[in-house]
Order: structure tokens, then C-alpha cells, then sequence
């Protein structure tokens, strides 16, 4: 049996084919748009949902609004300064470490909560810090914990105000390794993860991976497994990785600060590290800001010292608290 189909019927049905494939491409890219508008909002959310774990008060210092909080109601005060991307998650094992015994003030630098974005300096955040404790009519007698970025921080308030400073402990300072070679490496490597980040965190995407276990950015990081969900979502956050690159370029390219060689006197003085970075970086000199000083070495492997090793860090803060107080009375 023969069938005969016309031109026409024919040219209908190519139409209709080529219609069929338009819709379909039409319908894929809707869903597409759709999904990727769905994980940009989902992104957003969730960046400011785990940027608001950052509680506490706010104050304005030259131009610059700092959030801050202060746990403890007697005691010494603690200026607490912490490495790049810390998270409230290190803040509170030293609360816990320390509560009823002090003071502990802890601020984040700009770009880090809700204290407004913008890069200062070391010494422009630390001359903030000095009018901060100025307008909260504190005694101006601190005991100062910088780790990190944070010690440069911490670095630059014993050059500027050393007769405020009762105490110190420096947590793998950074200071004179400034603008290095090593740094610049430091840099690298703790950055080279970011675009990929950046690009496909706009929609989410590396946040759903991290958050429904289909893949783990952060499998270095040991933690409990709650912590590492907070951890993971602040530092898959845009702003936070902003924040985060900002201080890193800053500590690859400028100039180291210099240490002032027995500016705190007798005042008790340590220096935590590792023996690899202590060559790295240089960081034993840091002993010679007193003559009461000392340098306690941690494992190697150890990068986050404060989270990873807060049974070392409570007890040397402690004895450099005792000391401190018992120091300062003697003199007054």
C-alpha cells in the first residue's frame, strides 16, 4: 500500500518540530534563570544568617562603625585581636576557657560583621581602639591577645601606646615578615581557593554542595560537626571572602613593623608558634618588646591556634593576667 504525504502537510510538520525544540530550549533556559535567581536568594540569606552569629553593641570611631562585645564583669581587660576569617566559634572556647577571671573584649575589624566594610590599617585600627577604650572611660590598662593579622593590630597599639599595655601575648604574629617572600607564599596558599568561590558562590552553589554533603571545601578543618557548619558558611560568604583577601593582600605587600626592643619593659610577655614558623616569619624576635618574655612552641601542623589549641592559650593568658595584676600593683 502506497501513503501519499503533500508538501504542505510536510512543511507543518517541520514547523512544528522546530517549535517543539524552541519551547524546549525556551523552557530550559527559564528553569536555569529560575535556579540560579533561587540560589543567588539562597546565597544572600544564608550569608547574612551566619554574619549575624557576630552579636553585640556598636560604636562610631573616626568615621568607622565597630562592633564589639564584652564578656565578664571584673577582672583585667583582654583586647582580643584574632587571625583573618576568625569565627565566633574561637571567640567562645576562650570565653569558656576564662570566664569569672577577666574581661575579655572582643571587636571585629572592618568588613567582619556589622562593623562597616573598608580596609584600615593596623595602626589606623589600633589608634581607633585607643579613642574607643578613651570614650568608654576605662582605665587605659589592657592586656592584649593578637594572633595573626590580629597581632599586627595588637603590634602596632604596644608601639604606639606601650605604657597602656600591662601585658601580651602574641599568637603567630606576622609583623615583621610584612611585604616578604614568605608572606607573599602565605598568601597563595591560603587564597587559592577564592575565585572559584567568588564566581560560583554568587548563586550558592558552593554552599549547597558544603551544606548537603555533597562536597567539603574545608576538609582540613577539624572541628565538631555543628562548628564546622558555621565555619564553613562564613567563609563561603562573599563579604567575608572579601574581607578575608583584603587582609591578605595587605600582608603580602606592606612594610613590615618594626618591633620596639624592650618597650613593654618587664611586663610579662609570650610568644606562641610553631618551630616552622617561627623561622618563616621571624617570630622569636618578638620575645626582645620585654625582658620578661617567653616563646612556647606548638605542633607544626597547628594553624588556628586559638580554636585548636585553647588548653595551651588559657593557661599561658592566665599566668600573663597574674603576673600583670600582681606587677601593676606592686608599682602603684
Amino acid at each position: 500500500m502506497n501513503f501519499y504525504v503533500d508538501s504542505t502537510s510536510m512543511e507543518r510538520y517541520r514547523f512544528r518540530k522546530i517549535m517543539n525544540k524552541k519551547n524546549l530550549y525556551k523552557l530550559l533556559v527559564v528553569l536555569l534563570v529560575m535556579l540560579l535567581a533561587g540560589g543567588y536568594l539562597y546565597e544572600n540569606w544564608q550569608a547574612k544568617v551566619y554574619r549575624d552569629l557576630y552579636e553585640g553593641y556598636t560604636t562610631t570611631v573616626n568615621m568607622t562603625t565597630y562592633q564589639y562585645t564584652i564578656h565578664g564583669s571584673k577582672g583585667p581587660i583582654i583586647v582580643v585581636d584574632g587571625a583573618i576569617g576568625e569565627s565566633p566559634l574561637q571567640r567562645q572556647r576562650l570565653v569558656d576557657a576564662f570566664e569569672g577571671e577577666a574581661r575579655l573584649f572582643f571587636y571585629n575589624r572592618p568588613g567582619y560583621g556589622r562593623t562597616k566594610e573598608g580596609l584600615k590599617t593596623p595602626r589606623e585600627v589600633a589608634e581607633d581602639l585607643h579613642f574607643m577604650f578613651i570614650r568608654f572611660g576605662w582605665p587605659m590598662e589592657f592586656i592584649f591577645l593578637g594572633e595573626e593579622y590580629g597581632s599586627l593590630v595588637m603590634q602596632e597599639y604596644i608601639n604606639l601606646y606601650p605604657e597602656e599595655v600591662l601585658g601580651a601575648v602574641f599568637i603567630n604574629p606576622m609583623g615583621k615578615a610584612l611585604g616578604s617572600e614568605e608572606m607573599q607564599r602565605f598568601e597563595q596558599v591560603r587564597t587559592a581557593s577564592y575565585p572559584s568561590k567568588e564566581g560560583l558562590g554568587l548563586f550558592g552553589i558552593p554552599r549547597l554542595l558544603q551544606n548537603y554533603g555533597i562536597m567539603d571545601f574545608f576538609q582540613s578543618v577539624q572541628h565538631l560537626e555543628e562548628e564546622k557548619e558555621v565555619y564553613a558558611n562564613l567563609h563561603l560568604s562573599k563579604s567575608f571572602i572579601k574581607t578575608m583577601k583584603s587582609e591578605y593582600a595587605f600582608m603580602s605587600t606592606a612594610e613590615p613593623i618594626p618591633i620596639r626592643f624592650g618597650a613593654l619593659g618587664d611586663k610579662p610577655l609570650y610568644v606562641i608558634t610553631s618551630s616552622l614558623n617561627a623561622s618563616r616569619f621571624q617570630q622569636e624576635d618578638f620575645a626582645r618588646y620585654s625582658s620578661d618574655s617567653h616563646v612556647f612552641y606548638v605542633q607544626d601542623v597547628v594553624q588556628d591556634v586559638l580554636l585548636e589549641r585553647s588548653e595551651d592559650v588559657g593557661p599561658i593568658l592566665k599566668d600573663v593576667v597574674d603576673q600583670a595584676v600582681r606587677l601593676a600593683n606592686r608599682r602603684r
